[in-house]
């Protein structure tokens, strides 16, 4: 089992960097085209995505630890930049929209900075939307019907107008403040400073 886990995190990690390369060598905008309903219950299409530099994750409210962890990377990166976060988009959709209605995500999100926004909506056009940014997606049944989510667990960055900036590696700021620095808050600081110059 513990050798599953293995192959499954670095075969999570193989397509990140995959993902990275592919959307980073791309001139135009990432993620396509898409109608669906935020977690405040107002249609989010593409060009809210793209109308300013983007901070996006995949995930799902039932997740136990990958997005959680996010999450609260999220907040904190908000509390540090202070008034420079209203100048970034903060998104969170899911990869569950069966479970994950609107009202569901809002509920997820009620105890984070109003920043954050969920996505959620008609899960064929979530689908759409998880293939358009090259996302890992797989469904893993659990016991009684339940299951979960294996799901790529890097925050994507998008400039504005949808250009891929890069990413925020999963837990980049394990040890921040220290001589690694703050990976994900020197890149939000490093988007911004782009995107208004």
């Amino acid at each position: 089992m513990k050798a599953f886990f293995s192959f499954i995190i670095l075969t999570l990690l193989f397509i990140t960097a995959v993902y990275f390369y592919n959307q980073h060598h791309q001139p135009g905008p990432v993620g396509g085209a898409f109608t669906l309903i935020s977690s405040n219950k107002q249609i989010v299409t593409e060009k809210d995505i793209r109308a300013k530099p983007a901070v996006i994750f995949f995930g799902y409210t039932m997740c136990p630890d990958v997005c959680p962890t996010t999450l609260f990377d999220m907040q904190q990166w908000i509390k540090a930049l202070g008034n420079d976060a209203d100048k970034l988009g903060f998104w969170f959709f899911t990869v569950d929209p069966e479970r994950d209605t609107p009202e569901i995500m809002n509920e997820y999100l009620s105890n984070s900075p109003k920043n954050i926004i969920g996505v959620s909506g008609d899960p064929a056009e979530v689908r759409k939307v998880i293939k358009n940014f090259n996302i890992v997606a797989i469904k893993v049944p659990g016991e009684n019907k339940d299951y979960s989510y294996d799901h790529t667990a890097a925050v994507i960055l998008l400039h504005k107008g949808g250009r891929s900036f890069g990413i925020i590696p999963y837990q980049a700021d394990i040890g921040a403040n220290s001589e690694r620095g703050n990976i994900g808050l020197d890149k939000l600081r490093q988007l911004i400073k782009e995107d208004t110059q």
